[in-house]
């Protein structure tokens, strides 16, 4: 794996990552159930919501934590102390906060190019949810 810049303004502000690793995961879900169900769009977004959440990030994230290497583990460390001012409406502080951890993750493989990483945890943890 290449080692980061992390002087790289993408990559000090966890929660943008988070915003980016958020775009990514929902991408991706969208992407498989467009390519694997024959449904309406209606149907499809309610399959992706169920998994495009908080309480599922976290339970995805709980699963990764013993996985990551030492960079990944500081992007994850830095989201887990980064001051959140929202939450989202079914989820509790906790789980909401680590689907931030879980989003930032995401989002530093996107923009480290390692896709092998962003394919393993969607076929892993994600594929037997949809």
């Amino acid at each position: 794996m290449k080692k980061v810049d992390f002087s790289q303004n993408y990559y000090k502000n966890v929660l943008v990552l988070a915003y980016l690793g958020d775009s990514v995961f929902t991408l991706m879900v969208r992407k498989y159930l467009v390519m694997n169900y024959n449904l309406k769009a209606r149907e499809l977004n309610k399959i992706a919501n169920s998994v495009v959440c908080a309480k599922t990030q976290a339970e995805i994230m709980n699963l990764l934590k013993d996985q990551l290497c030492e960079d990944e583990l500081d992007i994850v460390m830095r989201a887990r102390n980064a001051h959140i001012n929202s939450k989202a409406k079914h989820s509790t502080l906790h789980e909401y906060s680590l689907a931030t951890q879980f989003e930032a993750l995401l989002g530093y493989w996107y923009l480290n190019g390692d896709n092998e990483k962003l394919d393993n945890m969607f076929v892993n943890f994600v594929k037997e949810r949809l």
